[in-house]
C-alpha cells in the first residue's frame, strides 16, 4: 500500500508530524539511547504528549510497556510509513533560481526523494548540468519519464506555465505534483497534489512580526 492509499486512514496533520518526530529521533539514536517517552517528545517538539502517542501508534511504532517507544523501531516504521526507506525517483521542471536551489539540496535523499532529471525550455540551461543533474528540454518529458520510470515531479515554473505543463505530466502518467506554483493546479482526482504556498507563509509570518 503506497502513501497516499495510507493518507485516506491517517490525518495529514500526523503526517506533517512525523519528520518532527524523525529529526529527534534520529539525534537520540546517534547518542545510543534505546527508548523515547512520548512526553520527553513533547518537550523537543512542543507537540502534546496524547497527540505523539496516538500518531506513533496509527504508524506502528514498536514500544516497550511503560517504558516508552523503542527508538530504532519506530524510526523504522515511520520511513517505512512515509516510504523514505526507498528512494523516490522526482523530476523538476523549471530549473531557474528556485529550481536550482532545490537541486542544490542534498538533504532530499535522507527523506526518500532523489531528483533525477530536470526540465527546461532556456537555451542556456538545455543540454547542462545544475549540481549534478542533468536539464533537458521540456519536449522530452515523456520519453525520460518512460526511460527513467519517474514517479514524482516539482514543478517550480511561473504560474501562467504551471497548468499547461500540469495536463501534459497527467497525460504523461504522473500521479504525484509537489507544486510549487503560485497557482491551484486542477487535476483528476487519482492525481496528488501537495501545494507549498511560499505567499502565503511569509504573509503568516509577516502578520505574526508585526503582532509582536
Amino acid at each position: 500500500m503506497g502513501l497516499f492509499s495510507k493518507k485516506k486512514q491517517i490525518s495529514v496533520q500526523t503526517i506533517r508530524r512525523l519528520p518532527q518526530y524523525l529529526r529527534v529521533l534520529y539525534s537520540w539514536h546517534a547518542y545510543g539511547r534505546g527508548l523515547a517517552s512520548s512526553t520527553a517528545l513533547a518537550d523537543e517538539t512542543q507537540i502534546p504528549a496524547i497527540v505523539i502517542k496516538k500518531d506513533l501508534q496509527a504508524v506502528g511504532a514498536p514500544s516497550k510497556m511503560r517504558a516508552g517507544f523503542k527508538i530504532k523501531g519506530t524510526i523504522s516504521a515511520i520511513e517505512n510509513f512515509l516510504g523514505w526507506d526507498n528512494l523516490n525517483k522526482a523530476f523538476l521542471i523549471g530549473a531557474g533560481h528556485l529550481g536550482a536551489a532545490l537541486l542544490g539540496f542534498s538533504g532530499f535523499k535522507n527523506h526518500g526523494l532523489e531528483i533525477v532529471a530536470a526540465f527546461d525550455t532556456h537555451p542556456e540551461r538545455v543540454g547542462n548540468e545544475i549540481h549534478g543533474v542533468h536539464v533537458y528540454h521540456t519536449a522530452q518529458l515523456q520519453r525520460v519519464i518512460d526511460e527513467k520510470k519517474l514517479k514524482i515531479a516539482i514543478l517550480t515554473v511561473p504560474g501562467a506555465a504551471a497548468q499547461g505543463i500540469t495536463d501534459t505530466l497527467v497525460a504523461c502518467g504522473i500521479k504525484a505534483i509537489w507544486n510549487f506554483a503560485p497557482v491551484k493546479l486542477n487535476v483528476p482526482a487519482d492525481v496528488a497534489v501537495q501545494q507549498e504556498d511560499i505567499a502565503s507563509g511569509l504573509a503568516e509570518l509577516c502578520a505574526r512580526l508585526k503582532s509582536k
